[in-house]
């Protein structure tokens, strides 16, 4: 009897906790459904609440528009007014910077691929989807929770903190452009910094006292650490991004597969034009740096690859 009775209380025991670890699971889940880190803005755009996130997204923020006005300013501007340069140094400057900006923008105000929470498979897609343990939503292969925006994101490439957001399968093309924009802009900056120091001469109509020529130098040394620092971060990002898009891999695929061997790896035979026109829209490819633009690409909600 003893026996028994222990038996019948491990059971009941067991079946408490997984009652509270259930209704502890759907408690959850019903708070990631109010989408609490993120704001919905007028116009459609989107705002991710994340502390850490403010701080990345204001200093890039920061160092884009800190070299946009000082080059110009100091300059190219100056040099133009003087009769050394023509216009169309500080044209082209000034427009890769609005660009840039503009990108910015776009890439942190956008939907990257946030799944909808009453979305339902088909019959026929059914067994291509997978259930989140977080929203407990279906969703289709490749798509991921991401722990700072609190959703679950359509072929998820990564949590950007320099925009942050995340890098999806509906934004993916806006932080392409923006990190190739960047890396332009910023190569130009820092070759007319070195410019500035071993080749132009020196301002004859500036203003002798004005506050910019006095600390002229010292504000170009700081576009030289600025422009470093966004070239890195822009190179390294358009190379990456460049390689998952030809490898038909997420961020987060790459790191889940580094450690298999090829064989294992899903097969992948789209061309590499092909997987390009997936990921920044159809036409022709000079259309895709058009900052502009909508991508006009249905979103894809079942995927071939296999779940990683």
């Amino acid at each position: 009897m003893d026996t028994a009775m222990s038996f019948q209380q491990q059971f009941n025991a067991l079946s408490f906790l997984a009652d509270s670890n259930s209704k502890e699971i759907e408690s959850e889940a019903a708070y990631y459904r109010t989408s609490p880190n993120i704001i919905y803005l007028p116009g459609g755009f989107q705002f991710v609440r994340h502390v850490q996130g403010y701080i990345s997204m204001g200093c890039v923020t920061l160092a884009w528009a800190y070299n946009s006005y000082i080059i110009p300013k100091i300059v190219l501007l100056p040099l133009w007014e003087d009769g050394y340069l023509s216009y169309m140094p500080a044209f082209v400057f000034c427009l890769l910077g609005f660009l840039v900006g503009l990108l910015l923008f776009r890439s942190v105000t956008s939907d990257p691929g946030r799944i909808p929470f009453d979305v339902r498979p088909t019959s026929a897609e059914q067994m291509d989807w997978t259930h989140c343990q977080r929203c407990l939503i279906q969703r289709p292969l490749k798509s991921h929770h991401c722990s700072k925006c609190q959703r679950c994101i359509r072929k998820m490439d990564h949590h950007c903190p320099w925009i942050n957001n995340c890098v999806g399968e509906d934004n993916q093309w806006l932080f392409l452009l923006l990190v190739f924009y960047g890396a332009v802009q910023s190569m130009m900056g820092l070759t007319i910094n070195v410019l500035y120091f071993y080749v132009f001469p020196v301002c004859i109509l500036c203003p002798k006292e004005s506050w910019f020529f006095e600390h002229q130098q010292f504000l170009m040394y700081g576009v030289f650490v600025s422009g470093t620092g966004l070239l890195l971060v822009c190179a390294s990002q358009c190379f990456t991004q460049s390689m998952n898009i030809i490898m038909d891999k997420t961020t987060v695929e790459s790191l889940i597969y580094a450690r298999k061997p090829p064989r294992e790896r899903p097969p992948n035979q789209a061309t590499v034009m092909d997987k390009f026109r997936i990921v920044c829209g159809p036409g022709p490819a000079w259309r895709w740096f058009n900052p502009l633009r909508r991508k006009r690409w249905k979103p894809y909600f079942v995927y071939q690859e296999q779940q990683v």
